[in-house]
Order: structure tokens, then C-alpha cells, then sequence
């Protein structure tokens, strides 16, 4: 009766035990997550899987010797002679678990961890029965060294990490096959007690407990080795960058991140904003790119991405924030296609531009006005009152347009609503955008896309032509001018280096961001700094925010590279000018300078500027004039005289004589009424009372002036060439005269309430 009771209970059992096992119990598939690497395959974070953990599985043949004895030492030394149950641990564990009324002790194998593992249960006296029936099944269909493998890719080592090779990246920083004994060992002791035995709260409990695993091995001589434990954020590096990756299904993902220069970066931001905490600067941004294949060696999204005080999990490379003169290259890059040159002389005054918003005055950075200044001049020291003037003539829908070819997609509103202020970056853009722009620039005018990752690699967008190669050759060459941004930043700045570098600075309205950008013809860096919040900082630009961050990283990113030469000079010629007028450098001139100019595009004429004094004057007016004379033009009359540069505007055209001052060279301008104006007429005021003021500015020598309103004479205007034309409803050409030669002409209208 006992044998047929005995029969019927282990039928069953046996019968369980030889069943297959489940399709899919040992697929590592649910385990395994995505690890990205850099591009040396160092470990940036793994990602996790859908049980919610690390867990990168490895092969026991790919592991050395000693890995496997530290577990075998460690949980279960009878492992390679039992059947998946130890009967002696069984027992010991069973007697203390009765005593107890409850589970203290366990008396497991590795093969009913694994069973456990596989198919989990409560930890009651049945769920041990049951998990120790599975063992014997695991036994009755997989090797030893099959049911080890499995054991050692899904044990847990605490911290959300899975298996063998993810606790080895963790908490070592190196692949499992390279593992040390001592290290081995220390692993090994982790499962008993994952929480007990933290290496990175219980450091002193695991040392104990490896010491006692490397005894039961024999391996007491490297009790002293040393864990080489590293810090825990070594495996959550560049939190931005792997944010932005778009990973697909478990695996290997190889990305383009240089982790050496990663760090480097991320040492010198927080070393730079510790500088400026007083200037109230809480964080920053870095970009690096490779301009040869786009790809993306470093990026910063911030300062600290644990830094809740100041928003550090905000990414700064792909935040939207104002530019300022950053975008100003690809304006002026647009201007070289279209008759500008470096030398063509912009006026620098004070200027009230209309728009459909109203009347727009810009200002420069440093709220002074600089006179006649060459493009190189205004591009080099970020002045803005020639940019906007240069958008003016272009038109904000060109100048919009340019920057949008340059990869500027943000900028989506139409031209009505950024108006003439896109020259000053008043539309917002990321740091990301930016660096692709520039890199672009390196590249002679072709944009790439930004690449992220090596392997797998991804289908890649064209490259795409945004700008012709001689006009980028021109903007390249001023914005590596040291000399030519001298004015604005100094000699010793920011921008310079030790190997030519074009940069660009920029800082927005209210002091709220700063951005510096550059190139080599190898590198790209792209920094960005201010406050997540928009709190303004105190009087930092871009030259004194993001301008030393700037400086540190492309020193770095370029060690140990030659740098090639940094402008492309094909299609390209030098003329000798003269520094003031742009113009080809006279006897006259007090100096001259070489300057680059598209083939054809070089000046023919002489300079206007400077001129012989004429002779017959006067013993006193020859002393005054000197051997030679400066005449600026009728433009920057007003200007030179508040400078203190020409005391009396009429003095240039009388040392010069009546040809220094004749009709056709400028020598006039109507300053009221403007071309384009309107002027609407009241019904209850006289016409007399709406008579139209008439301002000319001219040199006194060349009066008196004849006004012609349409065709007809009105005035007669001596110096200072004031004064009033009658107001009739229509359309009307204003005109002005010496000698019967038309000076200067202006079109208004006249309109009816």
C-alpha cells in the first residue's frame, strides 16, 4: 500500500521533470537592454529592458576561469556534482526554517536560483518545494555550464542591474571578460544580499564578504588587490546626448561620442561658470563636431544634469533661445552673392528704419556710432546698425531665407514677423541648429546633417549647398581677422588662439543668453550659456560668458590635429585699399591694406576720401589744409563734426577746391523729405501752415542750392540749406542742383484726409 501511495506521488513528479521545458524560459530576449557605447565602445548608460533593469548576457566561454569558480565558491561549491538539489543544505535549511515558523535560510543551488529566477514563487514552504522541482527539471535538460551561463546573465547585483556583464560595466567600467580574481570575487558576493552588500553604500560589508569568497577559493594573495570601483554616474555619462538618441530594439548601439573629450568638456564648464557665479551665469551648453562627417564628439546640455536648482535636466543644445549676432555670417555671406565685398563701406550712424511695426533705431552693443565702416569692420566687431542696414537693401524675406537654407528651421514665422531685427537674432534657434550652420560654413557653404551614431548607422539626408563657396571664404577669412575685431574685443580675446579659428559671438537682447561659435577646418564648437530660467545676467556678452568656454574646448578638441589652412582662397583676389573708403589705396591715403575680393569683384577706382589740396589759396587756408585732405562725403558730415573729426564740414571741399565738392559725386543729400515718405493734409489748417521743411545736407562751398519740385523751381537754398516746399496732394519728386546739375532726388507723397 506505502509503494502504490509512494508510485502515485513520484509518477507526476518524474513526469513533470522530463516534460520540455516551456518554449521561450530561457530566451534572454525580455532581459536584455540596449547599452550605448562611445565611439570607442566604452559603456555611456544602458538602458533599460522590459523587466525593468540592466542586463547584458555573455558567454561562459567568453569569461575567464576564474569568474566561474568565485560563484561556485561563493553559492554553491557542490554545484558540478549534485542534481540541481543539495540534500545536506536542504535539510540544514528546512530544520531552521521549522524552527523559525518561517523562511530564514534558503539552501539553494545555483540551479534553483536559477529556477527561482525563471519562475518565480513566494518564498513559503511550498514555493521551496516547487522551485526545487523546477531545478531538477533544469538539471534533466540543460548542462551545468548552460544552467551557470544562465545563472550568471540574470542573477541580480542590485542597483537595477541584471547578469554579469551589466554589473561588471557598472560597477567596474570594463567588459566581464576582464575581470580581475578580486573583482570576481566581489561580484560573487553581491547576490547573497544585494542591498547588504552595495558596493556603493556597503563598501566595508562587501569587502568582508569577498575576502570570504576568495578564501573558499584559495585566492587569499589578492585579498589587498584593489576593486578599481568606479563612481556611479561614470555609467550615466552624457545624460543629454543619450536622451536624444533614437536607440530601436535591444542591443549594441556604437554612438560618435568622444567620452575623453566629453569629459574634458564637462570639467570646463563647470570650472567656467564657477568663474561667473558672481555675474549670475548658472549654466551652459557645448556642442563638438567633426565637420569632416558631421559627427557629434561632444555634447554638454548643461552644467549638471542633477542640478534641480538650476534646471540641469533642461538640454541647452536643443532649447530655443535668441542668438544674437550669431546669425549675422549668413547674412553677410548672403550680401557677398549679391554685390557686397569686404571692403564696401556701410554707414554706421544713427538710423531710424520703418517697418510694419513701426519705427526700429538699433543700436550698437557698445551704444556708439562708428562712421563710414568696411563689411570687415562691422562683420569682425559685431556692429549692429550695418547689419540692419545691410537687411534693409537685402530685404528681411532674403536675409530669412539665407538663414533658413543654413538649417535655421526654427525660424518659421514669416519675414513680417522678425523684420530687419533677424540680423540681430531677435528669432529664436537651438545651439544644435547653430553648430550645423557653422560647421556648414567649414565646409565651404555644404550643410550635412549632425550624426550620433556609428553602428548602426542610419540612412543619412544629402548634403545640401546653402551658400556659394567664395562668399564663405570671405565671411571665414573676417571672422578669424584678429586684428579686424580688435576695436569691439581687443588683441588678447576670447577668439584667439593658437591655430587660425573663425568665431562668432553673440548675445541676446536683455543679457539673457550668450553664444560663442566657431571653426577650424576640422572642428566645430558651439557654446551656449546664460540661465534655463531667463533671469539676465549681469553685463556678460558672449566675449566674457561663452567666449573662455569657447576658447578651452577648441583648444582640446583640436590637440594632436594639424590644422589645415582655414580659408579656401580659390576663385578669390588681394587689392591694396584704402582702410577708410574701401576704395583702391591713392598717393593721398595715409595707408593702405590688402584686402580679399571675389575674382571681379575688386575695386577700380580710386580713393574718394582722401585728396590733394588744391592750389591759390591762402597762406592761412594752406595752413589749415596741410598737404592733403580728408573729405568723408556729405553722409558723415553731421557725424564727423559731433566726433570732433572735422570741426567745420565745409572745410574738406574748400581745401580741395571746386572739384573736391562737384555735382555727381555725392556732394549732396536730402535728409528731409525722405524717399518714401507721406504726409497727409489736414482740412482746416492753411496750405501755408502745411508746407513741407526741406533739409539738404551739402558743403557750403557748393551753394547756393536750386529745389525743384517736380520739374519746377521752388527754392533757392543757401548754407545751411533749410527750408520749405509747398504741399500738394499727388505724388511728387523732390530735386536738388548746383550748377544746373541734379545732386540728390528723393519721391513722397502727398495725401488727402
Amino acid at each position: 500500500m506505502k509503494v502504490r501511495y509512494l508510485t502515485i506521488l513520484l509518477v507526476p513528479l518524474a513526469a513533470f521533470v522530463a516534460a520540455p521545458l516551456p518554449d521561450g524560459l530561457t530566451d534572454y530576449r525580455e532581459l536584455t537592454s540596449v547599452r550605448v557605447l562611445d565611439r570607442s565602445g566604452g559603456l555611456l548608460r544602458e538602458l533599460r529592458s522590459s523587466r525593468d533593469g540592466r542586463s547584458s548576457p555573455v558567454s561562459l566561454d567568453a569569461l575567464p576561469s576564474h569568474v566561474a569558480d568565485a560563484f561556485l565558491a561563493a553559492e554553491d561549491h557542490r554545484f558540478r556534482s549534485h542534481l540541481g538539489v543539495s540534500p545536506t543544505a536542504f535539510v540544514r535549511a528546512a530544520r531552521q526554517n521549522f524552527a523559525a515558523g518561517h523562511i530564514v535560510a534558503g539552501g539553494s543551488t545555483i540551479t534553483m536560483q536559477l529556477a527561482r529566477t525563471l519562475v518565480p514563487r513566494p518564498r513559503t514552504f511550498f514555493g521551496k518545494a516547487q522551485e526545487a522541482l523546477w531545478a531538477l527539471r533544469l538539471e534533466a535538460h540543460l548542462t551545468k555550464d548552460e544552467i551557470l551561463s544562465q545563472y550568471l546573465n540574470r542573477i541580480p547585483f542590485g542597483n537595477n542591474t541584471f547578469g554579469i556583464e551589466a554589473a561588471s560595466q557598472l560597477y567596474f567600467g570594463r567588459p566581464a571578460r576582464h575581470l580581475s580574481v578580486a573583482q570576481a570575487a566581489a561580484l560573487a558576493a553581491i547576490p547573497r544580499g544585494p542591498t547588504a552588500y552595495n558596493p556603493y553604500r556597503r563598501a566595508d560589508a562587501l569587502r568582508v564578504r569577498q575576502r570570504w569568497v576568495l578564501s573558499r577559493m584559495g585566492r587569499s594573495d589578492v585579498f589587498d588587490e584593489p576593486l578599481d570601483l568606479v563612481a556611479f554616474d561614470s555609467v550615466f555619462r552624457a545624460p543629454h546626448f543619450v536622451e536624444q538618441l533614437d536607440v530601436g530594439a535591444a542591443g549594441e548601439v556604437v554612438t560618435t561620442l568622444d567620452s575623453g573629450l566629453q569629459r574634458r568638456v564637462e570639467e570646463i564648464v563647470r570650472e567656467e561658470l564657477g568663474a561667473l557665479e558672481h555675474k549670475r551665469v548658472s549654466n551652459a551648453a557645448v556642442l563638438v563636431i567633426d565637420n569632416a562627417n558631421g559627427e557629434v564628439l561632444a555634447y554638454a546640455g548643461s552644467a549638471d544634469f542633477f542640478d534641480a536648482e538650476h534646471e540641469g535636466q533642461n538640454d541647452g543644445v536643443q532649447m530655443l533661445r535668441q542668438p544674437g549676432s550669431a546669425l549675422k555670417p549668413f547674412i553677410y555671406a548672403e550680401a557677398f552673392t549679391r554685390g557686397y565685398t569686404p571692403a564696401t563701406v556701410i554707414p554706421d550712424l544713427e538710423t531710424h528704419f520703418g517697418s510694419v511695426k513701426g519705427t526700429y533705431a538699433p543700436k550698437n552693443y557698445d551704444r556708439k556710432t562708428h562712421g563710414p565702416v568696411r563689411v570687415r569692420e562691422a562683420l569682425a566687431n559685431s556692429f549692429n546698425v550695418p547689419a540692419v542696414r545691410v537687411t534693409d537693401e537685402l530685404g528681411p524675406e532674403v536675409a530669412l531665407s539665407a538663414l533658413r537654407r543654413a538649417g535655421f528651421a526654427s525660424l518659421d514665422r514669416g519675414a513680417e514677423h522678425y523684420g530687419l531685427g533677424v540680423a540681430l537674432g531677435n528669432g529664436e534657434v537651438t545651439l544644435w541648429e547653430a553648430a550645423r550652420a557653422y560647421a556648414g560654413l567649414a565646409r565651404g557653404g555644404v550643410l550635412h546633417p549632425l550624426v550620433v551614431v556609428r553602428s548602426p548607422r542610419a540612412s543619412l539626408e544629402k548634403p545640401v549647398r546653402f551658400a556659394d563657396p567664395r562668399a564663405v571664404a570671405l565671411v571665414t577669412d573676417i571672422l578669424a581677422d584678429n586684428a579686424a575685431r580688435a576695436r569691439a574685443f581687443g588683441l588678447d580675446n576670447a577668439l584667439r588662439l593658437h591655430f587660425p579659428v573663425a568665431a562668432k559671438t553673440g548675445t541676446s537682447k536683455g543679457y539673457s543668453d550668450n553664444w560663442t561659435i566657431g571653426f577650424t577646418r576640422e572642428r566645430t564648437v558651439a557654446v551656449w550659456a546664460g540661465n534655463f530660467d531667463a533671469v539676465p545676467m549681469v553685463q556678460v556678452s558672449g566675449i566674457t560668458g561663452a567666449g573662455p568656454i569657447f576658447h578651452r574646448v577648441m583648444a582640446r578638441a583640436m590637440e594632436g590635429i594639424v590644422p589645415a589652412p582655414l580659408v579656401d582662397e580659390t576663385g578669390l583676389v588681394h587689392a591694396s585699399i584704402c582702410p577708410l573708403s574701401g576704395a583702391l589705396a591713392g598717393p593721398q591715403c595715409p595707408s593702405a591694406m590688402s584686402e580679399l575680393f571675389k575674382q571681379g569683384t575688386e575695386p577700380r577706382a580710386a580713393c574718394p576720401m582722401h585728396r590733394p589740396v588744391v592750389g591759390g589759396l591762402s597762406p592761412a587756408m594752406q595752413k589749415r589744409c596741410g598737404e592733403s585732405v580728408t573729405d568723408l562725403g556729405v553722409d558723415y558730415y553731421d557725424w564727423a563734426h559731433h566726433m570732433g573729426l572735422q570741426a567745420e564740414p565745409w572745410l574738406a571741399a574748400a581745401c580741395a577746391g571746386a572739384d573736391g565738392a562737384a555735382a555727381g559725386d555725392g556732394a549732396a543729400k536730402i535728409l528731409s523729405p525722405s524717399s518714401g515718405d507721406e504726409y497727409l493734409l489736414i482740412d482746416d489748417l492753411p496750405l501755408a501752415d502745411q508746407a513741407i521743411p526741406v533739409r539738404i545736407r551739402a558743403a557750403p562751398s557748393l551753394g547756393p542750392l536750386e529745389v525743384r519740385l517736380d520739374g519746377d523751381a521752388v527754392a533757392t537754398l543757401d548754407a545751411p540749406f533749410t527750408g520749405r516746399v509747398p504741399a500738394k496732394k499727388g505724388a511728387h519728386v523732390l530735386s536738388v542742383l548746383a550748377n544746373g546739375e541734379v545732386l540728390a532726388s528723393v519721391r513722397y507723397v502727398v495725401r488727402a484726409q
